[in-house]
């Protein structure tokens, strides 16, 4: 078996579908699997309360220790979370919105102090994420499963009115994409108040050639923690992530192939793929 698209699994069973879903790095904490699910069942959210508030937005994340049980979650939810996250089959907006917001959780190079998400489950909402960094720069994010130019010229003309009205410049735009036309200007400022910003396009990319297989179990120094291989889409992700995760210095990358599939193996074969030094 292969993990491809939900269809042609096999074992679509409750307790096999939980346990894929497991593997997921990082994990999701209770505050995102609420948010997620109420997304997906296309709720709203109330919005929480915070020192400087903006309509329609809910801060997320901020519960790095309290991981979710997943042993409630339907066979229905399970499936949209393997469609999304694992075999990446569902492309629609919702799906790149939560498979960028779990990008950013392990983004090597952005210090997040705080994450709002748009609570607003409609999908032609205006913008989807107003991140603030350690450094108090503000990111606004807008997210699509395809960008067309009517798409962007939408955005930067209600952009203004936006920052006006929320008393909030952004110092980075960033379009998070599945795919995107090549007539998009991503290459002329945005002009905001006094401002003049270089939108930034981020387009989900998945390797050619692997370096890894999504059947795989990636191991860290022999034992001190493990991850699936459907996490990540290139070995930029992978390293970006076991920097943050450990505690750095020596660090050799074993792969365990075809882990996660349904063949016996009484000797797996685990190969090293990747050595060297993290600096903290």
């Amino acid at each position: 078996m292969k993990l491809q698209f939900y269809e042609t699994m096999d074992d679509k069973s409750k307790e096999y579908l939980t346990y894929l879903i497991e593997q997921i790095q990082p994990k999701f904490t209770n505050s995102e699997l609420k948010i997620f699910l109420e997304e997906i069942a296309k709720k709203s959210i109330k919005n929480s309360k915070s020192s400087k508030p903006v309509d329609n937005y809910v801060k997320i994340g901020d519960d790095t220790k309290t991981f979710a049980d997943l042993s409630k979650l339907t066979i229905k939810q399970l499936k949209i979370i393997f469609q999304i996250f694992i075999s990446r089959e569902n492309n629609e907006n919702v799906a790149v919105r939560w498979r960028f917001y779990q990008y950013i959780k392990y983004l090597l190079n952005l210090n997040k102090k705080l994450v709002k998400i748009n609570n607003n489950s409609d999908q032609n909402r205006f913008l989807d994420f107003i991140i603030e960094t350690t450094e108090k720069d503000i990111i606004f994010v807008f997210c699509y499963d395809i960008l067309e130019l009517n798409d962007y010229k939408k955005v930067i003309g209600k952009l203004s009115e936006f920052v006006k009205k929320q008393n909030l410049i952004p110092d980075r735009i960033v379009f998070a994409v599945n795919k995107s036309f090549r007539n998009i200007p991503i290459d002329i400022p945005i002009k905001i108040m006094n401002n003049e910003i270089i939108p930034e396009l981020w387009i989900e990319w998945t390797e050619e050639n692997h370096p890894f297989n999504k059947e795989d179990l990636l191991i860290v120094n022999n034992s001190e923690f493990k991850v699936a291989g459907f996490n990540f889409s290139s070995t930029d992700d992978l390293l970006n992530y076991v920097f943050k995760q450990s505690n750095g210095g020596q660090i050799s990358i074993y792969r365990q192939l075809d882990f996660f599939t349904e063949v016996n193996v009484d000797e797996p074969e685990v190969e090293l793929i990747w050595k060297g030094i993290m600096l903290k």
